[in-house]
């Protein structure tokens, strides 16, 4: 990729999260900040060869599925962090997807990683919440002015993806007590 696309696919997951930030200030979701942990973002690096090879195929039949799932699995990931990372810091992607594959990707995780049942109050709020924002990142993907079928589009989806990741584990944080503070 050239300086030139990197800047371009830079920019477009700059403005993608500080979108999706204030949807999620706006609707409660989030505070004023994306929270982060490097614990996280580097096990998304470790994840994402794996779910972008399950996601991509679907992309184009169910987009914003594939954008939800990738905040499923922030969240997964988030709650693991949380709870006891030594002992899931070096799981894979198959652990966090579950034996019935990608299209049950998000029951798995609502029922194995965040302790909800499927259809319950809770497990369809968060449902709710990651369907939105896919809602959201797929909007503002199709609206962005990257040439559609070129490699930048390819590029920004993997951006997309990577962003849902990162604001699905910011919303489990949240979820979780965690908030920014400035020391």
């Amino acid at each position: 990729m050239t300086e030139n696309e990197k800047e371009v696919i830079q920019g477009f997951r700059d403005r993608l999260t500080g979108h999706l930030l204030a949807i999620c200030k706006e609707k409660g979701y989030l505070g004023d900040t994306l929270l982060q942990t490097p614990d996280i973002e580097e096990k998304w690096k470790d994840l994402a060869p794996d779910y972008y090879g399950d996601a991509i195929p679907e992309f184009n039949g169910y987009p914003e599925v594939t954008l939800a799932w990738a905040g499923y699995l922030g969240e997964a990931v988030a709650q693991c962090w949380d709870s006891d990372w030594s002992s899931f810091s070096g799981a894979k992607y198959d652990f966090f997807r579950g034996s019935r594959g990608f299209d049950y990707m998000d029951e798995h995780i609502t029922e194995r990683f965040l302790g909800y049942q499927v259809g319950s109050e809770e497990g369809n709020e968060v449902a709710a919440v990651l369907r939105d924002l896919a809602g959201h990142a797929y909007s503002f993907l199709r609206h962005d002015n990257i040439e559609a079928q070129s490699i930048l589009a390819y590029k920004a989806v993997l951006a997309a993806l990577d962003v849902m990741f990162l604001v699905g584990a910011a919303v489990r944080l949240k979820k979780l007590g965690y908030k920014f503070e400035k020391l």
